[in-house]
C-alpha cells in the first residue's frame, strides 16, 4: 500500500484528471489535481508531492514539456519524477519514448492517453512504490 504518497496531476482535461484521482486514491495514494501549469506551480510552491503526472498539451501544445524542462533543471524539483500522459501521437501521429528521445525529452516516463489503469498504476508504483 503507497500510504502518506502524494501525486500532483496536471492535465487541462478535468474529466480524465478527475478519473485518474479516483483511481489512484482509490489505490491509497493522496491526489491533488489542477488544471493549468499556474496552478501546479503554485501547488509546488506549497508541497512537494512524490509524483507529477504531468499532460503534455495544455494551453499552448508545449506547455507540458516547458514545465518539465523547467522543474528538472530546479534544485527543489528535479528529483520529483514526472510521468507525462499524452494524446500527441492519437492527434499528431508523433511518438516518442524515454528510451530513444530521453535526452530531448527529461520527463522520467511517458504513457499515452488513455492509459489502461493496470499500467497506470504499475507506472506508478514503479516510480514512487
Amino acid at each position: 500500500m503507497p500510504g502518506e504518497k502524494k501525486i500532483l496531476i496536471i492535465d487541462d482535461d478535468r474529466d480524465y484528471g478527475d478519473a485518474l484521482r479516483v483511481v489512484l486514491e482509490n489505490s491509497g495514494y493522496e491526489v491533488e489535481h489542477v488544471l493549468n501549469i499556474r496552478d501546479g506551480r503554485k501547488s509546488l510552491e506549497e508541497s512537494r508531492p512524490n509524483l507529477i503526472i504531468l499532460d503534455v498539451m495544455m494551453d499552448k501544445h508545449t506547455d507540458g514539456f516547458d514545465l518539465c524542462y523547467e522543474l528538472k533543471h530546479d534544485e527543489a524539483c528535479r528529483e520529483i519524477p514526472i510521468l507525462m500522459v499524452t494524446a500527441v501521437t492519437e492527434k499528431t501521429g508523433f511518438k516518442f519514448s524515454p528510451e530513444t528521445d530521453g535526452e530531448y525529452l527529461e520527463a522520467d516516463d511517458y504513457v499515452a492517453k488513455p492509459v489502461p489503469v493496470a499500467e497506470l498504476l504499475s507506472r506508478v508504483n514503479k516510480m514512487i512504490g
